[in-house]
């Protein structure tokens, strides 16, 4: 307690640490003759202010504040409204709209992150990061894109805000690391790690946390305290040069290891490399002879997109595209030789747009105009008109379609379309590997 009567800055400090917006809390006590509250009340903390009032909306509708030193409240362990976490989030994004409904999961996820929860709850846990994961992740945020180029490649693409701002994202985010870890210690030797992956995961993005993690193992190669699984993953894993190199953390050993298999098990469990590439894939549609295999639109109706030709001399391109009237419009192309070349240009460059223009990313009407009038997806313009001819009657009046299902021998062979010939390419069969089952529980720091 400082000289005029308040608490101190660290003891506020404290208080907020402990009792951050979205807290369930229980009244213990409250020094105020005219409320109507009682103890064994509960209600969720909205915020702490400068004088170490803990404000609470009531479950009974009362806004009344727990004053320092005079009232007192304790956490709420055990208190949930919803049977699984996707009600939670759910009903959370239905009241706040998904911005607001993310911070407020994300704080609740915080909550859960130093104290000593059931299985139950744990799983409430991964129920609700998954759902807020899968609402939230589609739509891209320029933050948590890690620019992929050297400073003096930056410098050349004019981008060299966006590549400070990446090594600083780096930085912050190793040392999120340390502090999540650390956090999530709830009794000597014991750690929520689980939890403290999804923290780390929901503001940092899993592009991020996985080179910060990869380049980290690498650096230890030599150390036998990580894994075989953990040094093989990182080994896979293509880290920028230089903008990870100041990107260190100081977690223990065995706990960034544990760290590490629970950042790749929900990698795996959420299928996460289809959030890796702004937008939404696509097929079928050709531009001079490259089929957008990607794209993203946004609100001024301009967009970016990924293409690719298995016959030309630069395989793929990333395009900026203009969308009106039913058509949209491709001019400067980047061609590049490689695919991760290209999808690297089209990640930063559909990042810069949204960094630098004041658009948001929205839904492609295109696409679903294309999926709705054409039935078919190829090139919109403006008529339905966009089906493949029938072909003739194979036998005595039975339709293309019923041969197909009755009698597909009896019909010529149909070329596969170019993103089937691209997916056939890109598969490396392998044996299936028996899936380790992973403790999700508690983790015990063996010395």
């Amino acid at each position: 307690m400082s000289n005029n009567g308040f608490p101190s800055r660290e003891t506020v400090d404290s208080l907020r640490e402990r009792y951050p917006a979205g807290t369930r809390v229980e009244l213990l006590s409250m020094n105020d003759p005219h409320t109507t509250l009682l103890p064994g009340d509960k209600g969720t903390v909205s915020l702490v202010d400068d004088a170490g009032t803990i404000f609470v909306d009531w479950d009974n509708g009362s806004g009344l504040g727990i004053v320092y030193g005079a009232d007192s409240v304790k956490r709420v362990v055990n208190d949930r409204h919803y049977e699984t976490g996707t009600d939670f989030w759910r009903d959370t994004a239905a009241s706040n709209g998904i911005e607001e409904a993310a911070g407020i999961c994300g704080r609740y996820l915080d909550t859960q992150l130093g104290m000593e929860i059931s299985r139950e709850e744990r799983l409430f846990c991964r129920e609700l990061f998954a759902a807020m994961l899968e609402d939230t992740a589609v739509l891209t945020d320029p933050a948590k894109v890690v620019y992929p180029y050297p400073f003096q490649e930056a410098e050349e693409r004019k981008e060299e805000a966006f590549y400070h701002d990446s090594c600083k994202a780096n930085d912050a985010c190793a040392q999120a690391i340390d502090d999540a870890i650390r956090a999530s210690c709830y009794r000597t030797n014991y750690y929520n790690l689980e939890i403290a992956t999804m923290k780390i995961i929901h503001e940092y993005g899993f592009e991020r946390l996985n080179m910060i993690l990869a380049r980290h193992i690498q650096r230890h190669d030599y150390d036998g305290r990580f894994s075989s699984a953990n040094k093989k993953w990182a080994a896979g894993v293509e880290v920028p040069e230089k903008a990870f190199d100041g990107a260190y953390m100081n977690a223990h050993a065995i706990l960034l290891d544990d760290f590490a298999r629970y950042a790749r098990e929900k990698y795996a469990e959420l299928s996460a490399e289809r959030f890796a590439l702004p937008g939404r894939e696509e097929s079928g549609h050709f531009v001079h002879g490259y089929e957008i295999l990607r794209s993203i639109q946004f609100s001024n109706d301009r967009g970016m997109a990924l293409g690719h030709n298995l016959a030309g001399a630069d395989p793929f391109v990333t395009w900026q595209f203009t969308a009106e009237n039913g058509k949209r419009d491709f001019y400067w192309g980047h061609y590049k030789s490689t695919e991760k070349s290209a999808q690297d240009d089209y990640a930063v460059r559909a990042a810069c747009y949204l960094r630098d223009e004041p658009v948001r990313e929205v839904d492609n009407y295109l696409r679903a105009t294309e999926l709705s009038t054409e039935q078919n997806y190829n090139m919109v313009d403006g008529l339905r008109n966009n089906l493949a001819a029938e072909k003739a009657d194979l036998t005595d009046g039975q339709t293309h379609e019923e041969i197909q299902e009755l009698a597909p021998e009896t019909l010529p062979a149909e070329k596969p379309s170019v993103m089937e010939q691209i997916r056939e390419a890109r598969k490396n069969p392998a044996p299936p590997s028996s899936k380790q089952e992973l403790d999700r529980g508690e983790m015990e720091l063996e010395r």
